[in-house]
């Protein structure tokens, strides 16, 4: 089959699968159960998911029709008016390769997870429509070659990632998180619309191969308000800071959609719109420098809030703010395959993480809070072990994907001069390490503390749940040394390299050897050597015996700990209050905004109105008390003629005898 055949239908098959489980989705879960509502679904993400391995393929390999630079095919033209057009169209080259590798193969296998983990609820048919249509949104996203289509694609991503959060509507919290999700993301929205509307004003094109090829054209403040803008709305959706708050309010939707939401999908969304308008942001040099700042700040500020975090999900949550706040570092520094490279692998641990947080919450009947758990890894091995995995992969030790991926983000920072970036990648790096094997500890290790009543059915999860869980285990560990080696000219680089040679050639960084005995190596060396500390010491406190008793005792140490200076109590305070940005927020939008708000409206309605209503009523009280001078009747009238004459000629004759 043709490519050009291909790559539409890598989105249209997810759309296929909504359109029919909205339609006969309930009436075949009534009628044959849960499995026939998911069976077609399951089989359209399936068939994307081939149909996108082919076109990747065909793209990584610089296959005709895609060579080097990419290949694009156009559908027809949406909105011809005037000079203004927008026609549909996909774009795939190397960078979409990469990222349909990812989305595809972490969305199918949510898919054949949430058959098992959703094998009791009784809208499983409309989860699974809700799934397809999140895959669509998101694929459309990334293949679409128009500023206007993706901006469309984009909403639609936040339509449906509202639509899954709040899955569980009934319950307060899911419904309340779905709303924050959607609002927050409305907020970063409005300044990526505004930089499309400024890039067809000054380039009258919303092509994006156009645009990246005219960009150079501008002024350096045009071209650095456009970053600017489009960064509003990755920010947004990559929930980095100050639009982080909804992300770890979403772990209220199933797990299933927090894999997918978290790890491949959603948040990367702000992470590839940068890296494909890598042009742009490489010639405004001050946007780079705010991308690594929001990036570093959010990675050690969503990493302290995981040190204290109870809930298994919302650590894994602030752990994607850290490792997305990771990739915009890399965006930040210019190391822009490092931070695609980090983005798939991360695709494939975190995508793995969360997965085995909802086999472990399903073996404890339900239960999220680390310190009810412990003792599990003898009762649900499978889970346990490619958790483990999962676990290494993130803190950065060799030889898993973490590792390769991490290390070059920290090695590019320091060989291009942002040594604060190193700095505080390399402090986070040890604090990745430690928060991980502290859930892994209070998790897995230790003896168990779950309820009595529960302990006796803990059981591994079924097959529908573990062996996507041993699938994602092999790109977890194999990645990295597939794609990450040789070091310095690894086969991602070489993908990758058309893409991204435009925006380094701007930068005017030139790319330095790899030298692995030399300062590479050191900088390799003491980040592998940073996370192992880290992993020990989470050992030391977590990954000894930790029955109800020990558990008390060892949070009484760390407490007694915190209480021992103020600096320490208030960095506790602030890890376990989430640095309070929730708080600031309701005082901020909710309190003073709703005063403000309240006073506008006030103002509106009894001055505003008031004035426009009163004069108003005005007007008509005068006609009013006109309209009873016309009678009708003549001879009132010319009676009215009358004294208006005998008035006329008294005002005359009192003039004339006034001289």
């Amino acid at each position: 089959m043709p490519y050009d055949t291909l790559i539409p239908l890598i989105a249209v098959l997810p759309l296929a699968g909504f359109v029919f489980a909205t339609l006969f989705g309930r009436r075949l879960q009534a009628d044959y159960g849960r499995l026939a509502a998911a069976i077609v679904p399951l089989v359209m993400v399936g068939l994307a998911w081939l149909a996108a391995m082919i076109v990747a393929a065909g793209a990584l390999s610089g296959a005709a029709p895609f060579g080097q630079h990419g290949h694009g095919i156009s559908f027809w033209e949406w909105i011809p008016a005037g000079q203004f057009s927008v026609t549909v169209g996909f774009f795939v080259d190397a960078l979409t390769a990469c990222l349909l590798i990812v989305v595809t193969t972490v969305g199918l296998l949510v898919h054949v997870y949430s058959v098992g983990y959703m094998s009791h609820d009784g809208g499983t048919w409309r989860f699974f429509a809700y799934l397809n249509l999140f895959m669509f949104s998101m694929l459309v996203l990334v293949l679409a070659d128009n500023f206007l289509v993706i901006f469309v694609a984009w909403e639609l991503v936040g339509l449906s990632s509202y639509l899954l959060i709040g899955f569980w509507f009934p319950r307060r919290s899911a419904s309340l998180a779905a709303k924050k999700a959607f609002i927050v993301n409305r907020v970063g929205d409005v300044g990526f619309i505004l930089g499309i509307a400024l890039i067809w004003v000054n380039l009258h094109t919303l092509n994006v191969q156009d645009v990246l090829a005219g960009i150079g054209k501008l002024d350096s403040t045009t071209i650095s308000w456009i970053a600017l803008l489009v960064l509003c709305g990755a920010v947004g959706k990559s929930a980095q800071f100050p639009l982080h708050v909804w992300l770890p309010d979403a772990m209220e939707g199933p797990t299933p959609v927090s894999a997918l939401i978290h790890a491949a999908t959603m948040v990367n969304a702000g992470v590839y719109l940068i890296a494909r308008n890598s042009p742009i942001f490489a010639q405004a040099p001050q946007v780079m420098v705010v991308v690594a700042a929001i990036g570093t700040f959010t990675a050690i500020m969503a990493a302290s809030i995981a040190f204290t975090q109870t809930d298994i999900k919302r650590v894994l949550a602030y752990s994607t703010l850290s490792q997305i706040g990771y990739m915009f570092a890399a965006l930040g520094v210019g190391a822009w395959t490092a931070a695609i490279f980090h983005l798939m692998a991360h695709g494939f641990f975190k995508g793995l993480l969360f997965l085995d947080s909802g086999s472990v919450i399903h073996a404890v009947h339900d239960e999220q809070d680390m310190r009810k758990m412990g003792g599990l890894a003898r009762k649900i091995p499978i889970t346990y072990w490619t958790m483990l995995i999962a676990s290494i992969a993130i803190a950065g030790i060799p030889p898993l994907a973490g590792f390769f991926s991490k290390d070059e983000i920290l090695g590019e920072a320091f060989k291009n001069g942002f040594l604060w970036v190193w700095a505080i990648g390399f402090l986070v790096a040890a604090m990745t390490a430690f928060y991980m094997f502290r859930l892994i500890g209070l998790t897995f290790w230790g003896k168990s503390r779950v309820d009595p009543a529960v302990e006796p059915e803990i059981h591994e999860s079924g097959r529908w749940m573990t062996i996507p869980l041993m699938i994602l285990a092999i790109p977890t560990v194999l990645a990295g040394l597939v794609l990450g080696l040789p070091f310095g000219n690894s086969v991602l680089q070489g993908w990758l390299r058309p893409v991204f040679e435009p925006a380094v050639s701007l930068a005017g960084r030139a790319e330095q050897p790899f030298a692995l005995f030399g300062l590479d190596g050191v900088l390799i060396l003491a980040s592998a050597t940073i996370a192992a500390l880290g992993i020990v010491v989470a050992w030391r406190l977590f990954g000894v015996d930790l029955g109800p008793l020990h558990l008390k005792a060892r949070l009484d140490q760390v407490q007694a700990l915190v209480e021992a200076s103020p600096v320490s109590r208030f960095l506790y305070r602030a890890s376990l209050n989430k640095w309070w940005f929730d708080d600031l927020n309701d005082l901020l939008f909710i309190r003073i905004g709703g005063r403000v708000a309240y006073g506008m409206w006030w103002f509106d309605r009894v001055i505003i109105d008031g004035a426009v209503n009163g004069s108003g009523r005005l007007v008509s009280s005068a006609g009013g008390g006109l309209r009873r001078v016309q009678t009708g009747r003549v001879q009132n009238y010319a009676l009215g003629i009358a004294i208006g004459l005998i008035v006329m000629a008294a005002a005359y004759l009192a003039i004339g005898a006034g001289r």
